[in-house]
């Protein structure tokens, strides 16, 4: 792959993160190219999914490349920027009733769910399983939008998704319709202090997707999100600590993503009722899921495994033995 067609990107670590993805695209194509002409292509579904939103610096407060614009936040926080991701699938020959040749998808998706989806499309019965499954299968939704249904008339499977209930770290997310709710301290600390959002009326559209310049985050806010995640850890080796719900921050924020996918407008204030049914809902999977169970990595005994910024390296030779 050319490094040519990048040269316009004038931040070195976008520049770079632009050139995986060109490669990681080529690689695809190869991939495709090979199953057409051995004539499986037809014959395979191709899902293309990311596991979180972008990481966006360096414990320098260096720009990593990356951007979830115009999301706020970014990997490890429950923003829009750390949870949602584009995904797409690709399924061949789905039903004979096709009409559309493509269809976007707006509900609500979890990881969970392309257990049991890629099981139906497989036409495996996930229902034989002797465990309850957590996911929900999509694929119906799927052959209904794609034989040319209204969208306002297919029902999808999941109406809620729970984010994170994590005490240790004080966070905690729901979605239900158009309504988020996040609980505790979403990026480590209070909603604003961290991941503002960038007045892009001010800034080129272009720009922004070159320059990832306009993504960089002071160095202190990195600080002060090690230091919280120094202290958390400690309390996690606490024996008598709480791991319920009502013992996180009673810090709670909503927003209505129908109109504010920025996350910029605190509606907690105003919807109350939403908010506390909201909460319950969270309250509720708190009380039958099990305690987070969280890596020693800021106080592991193998320091010989970890670089200064806490950060896992291979430590054992290839010549150890066992």
């Amino acid at each position: 792959v050319s490094g040519q067609q990048h040269e316009h990107i004038k931040n070195e670590n976008r520049r770079k993160m632009a050139a995986m993805i060109t490669s990681l695209d080529y690689g695809v194509g190869r991939i495709t190219s090979a199953l057409e002409k051995s004539h499986q292509l037809n014959k395979t579904v191709i899902i293309f999914l990311s596991d979180n939103g972008g990481h966006l610096m360096m414990p320098s407060g260096e720009s990593l490349g990356s951007s979830n614009l115009p999301f706020r936040g970014a990997k490890c926080t429950l923003y829009e920027g750390g949870v949602r991701t584009p995904a797409f699938i690709k399924i061949p020959h789905f039903t004979p009733d096709t009409m559309n040749s493509s269809v976007k998808y707006d509900g609500l998706f979890h990881i969970s769910d392309w257990f049991p989806t890629i099981m139906s499309l497989a036409q495996l019965d996930h229902g034989a399983l002797k465990s309850e499954l957590d996911g929900k299968d999509h694929s119906e939704t799927f052959r209904q939008l794609l034989g040319g249904a209204p969208r306002h008339e297919v029902e999808t499977p999941r109406d809620h998704v729970v984010l994170d209930i994590d005490p240790v770290f004080n966070q905690a997310a729901i979605i239900q319709g158009k309504y988020k709710l996040i609980v505790g301290k979403p990026a480590f600390m209070a909603f604003d202090e961290v991941y503002p959002l960038i007045d892009e009326d001010s800034i080129q559209k272009q720009d922004l997707v070159v320059n990832a310049s306009y993504y960089k985050i002071s160095p202190d806010i990195y600080r002060q999100m090690q230091a919280y995640a120094t202290t958390q850890i400690k309390y996690a080796n606490d024996p008598n600590k709480c791991l319920s719900l009502d013992c996180m921050t009673d810090d709670k924020i909503l927003f209505d993503l129908s109109w504010d996918v920025t996350e910029s407008n605190d509606l907690s204030w105003r919807f109350s009722t939403e908010t506390e049914q909201l909460y319950e809902t969270l309250r509720t999977y708190s009380n039958s899921t099990h305690p987070p169970a969280h890596p020693q990595f800021f106080e592991d005994q193998n320091e010989e495994a970890k670089t200064g910024d806490n950060v896992w390296t291979p430590w054992l030779s290839n010549t150890t033995k066992g």
